[in-house]
């Protein structure tokens, strides 16, 4: 078995493309810090590329985030939301159990949050089918699965466990020169985030608070577009067209930077953040198209 690396920050384990760092059976969590200035392992790794790579994951959620992103804005539970575990068997070639590794990866989140134990295990089973087909055992080994099975109940537990699970996959993906199969875990863990949220949101009476994390979603779309961007295959290459479809529908909801203000002694004050203005048959036309994209996935 090789070598796997994976970063730990803030809850979320940050792969950084090819490092590689011993798979760790064991109960604790491990913070790693790496310096990218002595980093060889890949040719084509270089400083500049290793710190992208970082920003672009620590910006995109990982598929246990998702769901807790729109949980925590409201969003109810909807056991017919998720990819029935019928469909795992479904998927034959490396592309289609990548991207559907991140697809149950959330509906594996997204059950355990709302403390749905039994629909938690339907899903991380099918996970673990998924990473073994493509080679990463030791995803979901058996430590893995008794730590999630002892930790159903605790969610921050949970959080940090899948993480591991699946920045685990991550980075055996990228040692072995896999880094596309990465890129689709991510891409499908994002996309049926958004479509779980998008599910949730009665069109009669929008939940603000929701519109507004699904509208959040805007940044996270153009890292993950950055993410496949460089890869070139046709599989990739049909996720690249679904983005740029979805990034045409959020490029409507519009961003203003915090104002510019001069105070009393003639100081600048430059207003923090950004605001961003949406309105709801934007968020529906998002929402809509994303569940197009999704059926298409998980078919």
């Amino acid at each position: 078995m090789k070598k796997i690396l994976f970063v730990m920050k803030k809850g979320l384990f940050i792969i950084t493309a090819s490092l590689l760092l011993i798979a760790c059976g064991s109960e604790s969590e491990t913070v790693v810090e790496i310096d990218t200035d002595t980093v060889s392992v890949n040719e084509n790794l270089t400083p500049e590329r290793a710190g992208k790579a970082q920003m672009i994951f620590q910006t995109i959620p990982s598929p246990f985030e998702m769901a807790s992103i729109f949980e925590e804005a409201g969003a109810s539970y909807g056991g017919d939301y998720t990819n029935p575990i019928a469909n795992v068997s479904k998927y034959t070639t490396s592309a289609q159990q990548a991207i559907n590794l991140g697809v149950y990866g959330t509906d594996l989140g997204y059950a355990n949050i709302y403390d749905q134990s039994q629909e938690s295990m339907f899903y991380m089973n099918c996970s673990k089918i998924l990473a073994d087909a493509l080679g990463v055992t030791s995803a979901f080994n058996p430590t893995t699965i008794k730590r999630i099975e002892d930790n159903m109940n605790n969610r921050d537990s949970m959080m940090l466990i899948v993480n591991d699970a699946f920045w685990m996959c991550d980075a055996y993906l990228k040692e072995n020169g896999q880094n596309d199969l990465s890129a689709l875990i991510i891409a499908g863990g994002w996309i049926e985030g958004l479509y779980l949220g998008g599910s949730s949101l009665n069109k009669e009476t929008p939940n603000e608070q929701l519109m507004i994390k699904i509208a959040e979603q805007k940044h996270s779309l153009n890292n993950l577009i950055d993410l496949v961007a460089s890869y070139d295959n046709e599989e990739i290459n049909d996720i690249k067209v679904h983005l740029a479809n979805l990034k045409t529908s959020f490029d409507k909801i519009t961003e203003e930077s915090g104002e510019t203000t001069v105070s009393d002694d003639e100081v600048p004050v430059i207003g923090g953040g950004s605001t961003l203005t949406h309105t709801p048959a934007i968020i529906f036309e998002i929402t809509d198209l994303t569940k197009e994209i999704r059926n298409e996935i998980i078919q």
